[in-house]
């Protein structure tokens, strides 16, 4: 029997993990089969199982692949140009992606990280300290480069910059609230931290 390359296995997994993403944007967590997986990668059921044993362990490469594009990683900063319009269109791009849940995974990852321990999960953890480590070295270059206050904790504005997020994207999608505007919400946010950001909350922008 012919040796298959790890290199081989490693593409046949990520060609999975992308098909995947189609099915969870689609039909969120909760109502993603195996089936579906299979239907959509074009995989037989034993080559599906050999790389992954349930649902859940499609669902985190997928969610490995999803957060991998450059889209969905923290903006990183251009200490050339001003720091708080890259922040703002990288909010405002955060917004879109919310409200456009039939292209992306806001439904599986709403599902997925409301029944699902971040102790018996480890890479919802490692997800949240890389974004959270992602923004306090954006505010340390806005710092150094004079642009933000010295006075900013940046811990723990990281933590209410993805807990706000969070937020809205629970909010949007169980719509708690018939009148919610995501864009409307993130101007808002947007508005807070300039607050925190700036001395007196003024930049000229």
């Amino acid at each position: 029997m012919p040796q298959v390359s790890d290199k081989y296995l490693e593409e046949r997994k990520m060609k999975i993990a992308k098909a995947a993403v189609n099915v969870f944007a689609e039909k969120g967590y909760s109502n993603a089969t195996m089936q579906d997986i299979m239907e959509m990668s074009n995989i037989s059921r034993g080559g599906l199982y050999a790389h992954f044993e349930n649902i859940d362990a499609v669902f985190l490469a997928a969610l490995r692949y999803d957060d991998s594009l450059p889209h969905n990683r923290f903006l990183r900063p251009d200490p050339k140009r001003p720091l708080l319009p890259q922040l703002k269109k990288w909010l405002q791009e955060m917004a879109l992606t919310i409200e456009e849940d039939k292209v992306s995974l806001v439904r599986a990852k709403s599902e997925f990280f409301l029944s699902h321990s971040a102790i018996d999960t480890p890479y919802l953890c490692e997800r949240h300290e890389v974004l959270s480590s992602d923004i306090q070295s954006f505010i340390d270059t806005g710092i150094e480069l004079g642009e933000f206050s010295e006075q900013i904790d940046k811990v723990i504005l990281s933590q209410f910059l993805i807990s706000a997020i969070d937020g809205i994207m629970l909010h949007h999608y169980y719509q708690y609230s018939k009148n919610i505007n995501c864009e409307k919400l993130f101007d808002l946010l947007e508005d807070i931290l300039t607050a925190f950001l700036y001395k007196g909350g003024q930049a000229d922008v």
